[in-house]
């Protein structure tokens, strides 16, 4: 198998892809937000996937989305709940009393295919 390469994402923590694939994926990592941490996390410019390894948390809108409609009180991430952010989205992940251990990959979007989100420049729905 050569240009196989094995990484241990407990030890090192995140990747860069780009020295092996060609394809979209941009960023691997394992990451891990200590208890009551919060980090946004927004897709600008690319789309985002988590997926829960361990602990839990929540996943919710920004404090600053403007639709009143859209803020709720957030999506529960246990073990091995998947999280997808569509170019233009964001969320903020807080971890739970135990912590939040997460898979995170970034995924490059073709400019073609960020033009027909709809969005201006303001990254606001038309």
């Amino acid at each position: 198998m050569p240009g196989t390469v094995i990484t241990d994402l407990r030890r090192r923590g995140a990747v860069d892809p780009g020295r092996l694939l060609a394809g979209p994926l941009r960023g691997v990592g394992l990451l891990r937000l200590d208890p009551g941490r919060s980090t946004e996390v927004a897709a600008d410019g690319v789309e985002h996937a988590l997926y829960v390894t361990a602990g839990s948390g929540l996943a919710a809108p920004p404090e600053d989305v403007a639709d009143a409609e859209a803020v709720d009180a957030g999506i529960p991430l246990v073990e091995g709940t998947a999280v997808v952010l569509p170019l233009g989205s964001r969320t903020v992940l807080t971890a739970g009393t135990a912590g939040l251990e997460y898979f995170h990959a970034v995924l490059a979007v073709p400019p073609a295919a960020a033009d027909r989100t709809g969005r201006p420049e303001g990254g606001e729905p038309r």
